[in-house]
């Protein structure tokens, strides 16, 4: 197999064009890094549009890979340590928010490690997925992409306007919950087995428009000094809840 020691060669150079969301919005593509995270991609029925790896493989079921030398990985990896291999994958949304499990809907989550940490907790409890609104940050971005350690591949996510999500709060048949500083009610409870949870972005919370679509307005206690959690903590917390049995 030939090895690719050039930066200008043109698979090199698409997926180094990858770092920034303009390309990666304009090709619909995103990059994971490391086998256990490609595995995890496999197991989910992703196939990759392009593999690279520093270390000579025949294929990669329907991927033909590039063998690529370490020098080249070091450009490419957005790691101190890069991974052996790296593959991108064709970007994905879904459309429908089915009304059964939980689903978690972020307004204006703005922290892609935050976003990969969420991702993450969905994928541990089952969630149903992810929906995002207002100015999300991108999912697909590297930063968040390495923080859900894999869970990109597995948990679904949906873009939706504000608007359209309030519609769809009104239909829902179970529990509308939203996480807010100032509600009386206490976030342990009985969940209904069809939930969405409604959480704020990190620094202004929840929006007033949010809070009004909510049915039920929880909070999580806390009696030290802090004035806040971290809006990934307090989604995780949130999320295990629902789940309780």
């Amino acid at each position: 197999m030939a090895r690719v020691t050039s930066l200008q060669n043109p698979t090199i150079k698409l997926i180094r064009s990858l770092s920034e969301k303009k390309f990666r919005q304009e090709s619909g593509l995103f990059v994971a890094e490391g086998w256990d995270m490609l595995g995890r991609a496999r197991k989910e029925g992703w196939v990759p549009e392009h593999l690279l790896s520093t270390e000579p493989i025949s294929s990669w079921g329907e991927t033909q890979p590039t063998y690529i030398t370490e020098k080249i990985m070091e450009g490419l990896s957005g790691q101190n340590n890069p991974h052996s291999a790296l593959a991108t994958f064709k970007q994905r949304y879904v459309t429908e928010v089915a009304p059964r499990g939980v689903w978690v809907a972020l307004e204006d989550m703005r922290d892609p490690g935050n976003l990969g940490t969420i991702i993450r907790t969905a994928d541990a409890v089952a969630a149903s997925g992810i929906i995002l609104l207002g100015q999300s940050c991108d999912p697909f971005s590297r930063d968040c992409v390495r923080a859900t350690t894999g869970s990109i591949f597995g948990v679904p996510l949906v873009r939706m306007d504000v608007d359209a999500f309030v519609a769809q709060c009104k239909n829902w048949q179970g529990d509308v919950v939203g996480a807010h500083l100032e509600a009386t009610k206490d976030f342990r409870r009985t969940y209904k087995s069809s939930t969405l949870l409604v959480m704020g972005s990190e620094g202004c919370g929840l929006s007033d428009e949010l809070a009004k679509a909510c049915k039920i307005m929880v909070r999580i206690p806390m009696p030290g000094a802090a004035e806040s959690l971290n809006v990934a903590t307090a989604t995780a917390l949130m999320l295990y809840e629902a789940i309780k049995p």
